[in-house]
């Protein structure tokens, strides 16, 4: 996964940043509107507008949330498209700030109660990483999609600045998956798909996977238990034919198992 950027922040309403202007609502480019709907889009931003329209004044107001030069975040965008913020969603009864600037560099705009992140805001860093979602005291929390600076990204559920519950994962590479994470790991069951099209579905333990599980390859298909990011026990399906139902050792057949011929002749034993 990318780099993690959560920290804890000390508020500080004085700092000032010369960033290149730019409209805070409008951040994702016109391009994206081909891969969303127009008028969702137009929605989307007018909801934005009204969660980050400041209701606080800070001794400086020149601050603009920074332009991404980042090229693979700025890929990384163009390819999800804007991020669709939830109409349930209110910044109502807090503060909601103008930019503010941090000592790390990073900016952050968005709804602040008793000097600490809460409700919908927005956070970015000097290096093109930013998170646009919920926060609950001070923390990432409920739901939101934080982009790396190296081009992967996350969408999805938050607990405590950590990747949990139910989301998708973007690697920078061309692979995904979608599932269940536990403490920034893919953990319970999830859909990976891997850069050389092989897909797994199943279930996953700590990042690896670990139990029941489906592995769809272009010559076979393999689905059993795994263990350690290895099949222990199952079946393995050629596309012509061939079939194995049995035990495994590192992947390959070891131990007890039957070994079927497209014929329907078979082999059985160790």
């Amino acid at each position: 996964m990318g780099q993690s950027c959560c920290s804890d922040y000390k508020i500080e309403k004085s700092k000032e940043i010369n960033f290149t202007q730019q409209n805070p609502f409008n951040y994702v480019q016109q391009d994206n509107i081909k891969n969303q709907d127009y008028w969702q889009i137009q929605q989307n931003n007018e909801l934005r507008l009204k969660l980050l329209k400041a209701n606080i004044q800070t001794s400086k107001s020149t601050l603009k949330i920074p332009v991404i030069n980042n090229v693979q975040v700025k890929e990384t965008q163009q390819k999800l498209g804007e991020y669709m913020i939830s109409t349930s969603i209110s910044n109502e009864g807090i503060e909601i700030t103008p930019p503010i600037q941090f000592d790390n560099g990073s900016v952050y705009v968005g709804g602040l109660k008793m000097d600490q992140f809460q409700g919908y805001g927005e956070l970015y860093w000097e290096d093109g990483t930013h998170y646009c979602g919920q926060f609950n005291k001070g923390y990432k929390t409920g739901y939101g999609r934080l982009i790396y600076s190296d081009g992967d990204a996350y969408e999805g559920e938050w607990l405590e600045n950590q990747i949990h519950g139910q989301g998708k994962y973007w690697y920078a590479n061309g692979g995904e998956y979608e599932g269940r994470f536990v403490q920034d790991q893919k953990h319970g069951f999830g859909r990976e798909k891997y850069v050389n099209g092989d897909i797994y579905e199943g279930e996953f333990y700590q990042g690896i996977k670990s139990g029941r599980g489906k592995l769809i390859m272009s010559h076979a298909t393999v689905e059993g238990q795994f263990q350690q990011n290895e099949i222990i026990e199952g079946e393995y399906k050629w596309n012509d034919g061939r079939r194995y139902v049995g035990q495994f050792k590192e992947s390959k057949m070891h131990g007890n198992g039957e070994f079927w011929f497209p014929d329907n002749q078979f082999y059985k034993g160790l």
